[in-house]
């Protein structure tokens, strides 16, 4: 069955009925990049989501304002998240404990390093309980998580799993709607609609983008760029946003085939810098002032500059390019930044 579209305020109206607690500077401005814009022969737009304020921002500490209200909502006095141990994630929700008043066990995938840098110095300034676990991936941490639980029931706390609660997608899929309200908002202000965006995203935070154009019917194209392939993209934005749908009682679904996504601009995997990678970064950084990371942003730029340069973007078209933070990985990863920087 098809539905009328409905009006941002309409959408709004019904987020506004999901708990949530207030952590995010919001809205993010919206950057014309000019200098770019004349190089690339297409209007592009920053919108600045690494500039939502806790512990040097990042798209995640939206998501958070809904995770974190679920965790409150259900008594806990300890929080345990696992995640990789670059994770921008991390970083933010040990910040939005803080604020919340919460203590938090980090449980990262990943080695220690000789010297921490960062979002893991980030996490141990946080004052983050941090347990580092090898397993085979991502996806392995589920019974690590449960373990942990298991430890703090046993003396006495209240833990709350972010990563197995019911909001946890869910909650990505809500923040990114609302960027994506914002951006129609700011555009507006200078008499322009969005063409193209793009985003860095294994799933579940394009899948409230996709959702939003779908419930707004807009004529607009979101391409996703995933960092890592730990997650199908597309069979995770089609469920995360079929089931935010149903939270929001939109009476939609979105397939897989909505989703448009791509594992082209990975690379070696994940965490590992790319040429074009690199070479996005010093663009955006010289000709705007605007720095991106090696891990995620950096990578979305390069798919969205080879989108452009292959005219699957047409010249003058307006496009939004959705900055998700992670500026601490350009001192994890500077020795290859220094190295690309000496072979220019």
């Amino acid at each position: 069955m098809s539905h009328p579209p409905l009006t941002g305020e309409e959408l709004r109206a019904r987020i506004a009925k999901t708990p949530r607690v207030k952590l995010a500077f919001l809205p993010t401005p919206l950057q014309p990049c000019l200098r770019l814009s004349a190089d690339l022969g297409v209007d592009l737009w920053v919108k600045r989501d690494d500039l939502t304020g806790l512990a040097f921002g990042g798209n995640k500490t939206r998501n958070l304002e809904f995770r974190m209200a679920e965790a409150v909502e259900a008594g806990a006095d300890i929080l345990v998240f696992g995640v990789e141990i670059t994770s921008n994630s991390a970083r933010q929700t040990a910040a939005a404990a803080n604020v919340l008043g919460l203590p938090l066990v980090l449980v990262l995938r990943g080695e220690h390093p000789g010297e921490p840098q960062g979002n893991l110095l980030v996490n141990l300034l946080l004052g983050a309980q941090i347990r580092l676990v090898d397993v085979p991936s991502f996806n392995h941490l589920g019974p690590v998580l449960e373990e942990v639980a298991a430890e703090l029931r046993t003396a006495g706390r209240r833990p709350f799993v972010l990563n197995h609660a019911k909001m946890f997608a869910r909650a990505s899929a809500l923040a990114s709607v609302e960027s994506l309200l914002e951006i129609r908002e700011q555009l507006a202000a200078h008499g322009r609609k969005p063409d193209h965006v793009f985003v860095s995203s294994g799933g579940k935070g394009q899948a409230g983008l996709v959702l939003a154009k779908k419930a707004l019917g807009l004529p607009l194209r979101i391409q996703g760029i995933a960092s890592t392939q730990n997650e199908d993209p597309w069979a995770y934005a089609s469920k995360t946003a079929t089931e935010a749908a149903e939270l929001l009682e939109l009476g939609l679904g979105v397939s897989p085939a909505e989703v448009e996504n791509s594992f082209d601009y990975i690379g070696k995997g994940y965490g590992i810098p790319t040429e074009a990678g690199m070479d996005a970064i010093v663009r955006f950084a010289r000709r705007e002032g605007i720095l991106l990371d090696p891990v995620y942003s950096g990578k979305a730029a390069a798919g969205m500059l080879d989108h452009i340069r292959r005219g699957l973007v047409p010249r003058g078209a307006t496009v939004v390019f959705i900055h998700t933070g992670g500026q601490p990985a350009l001192f994890s990863q500077s020795h290859a930044l220094v190295e690309y920087l000496a072979g220019r």
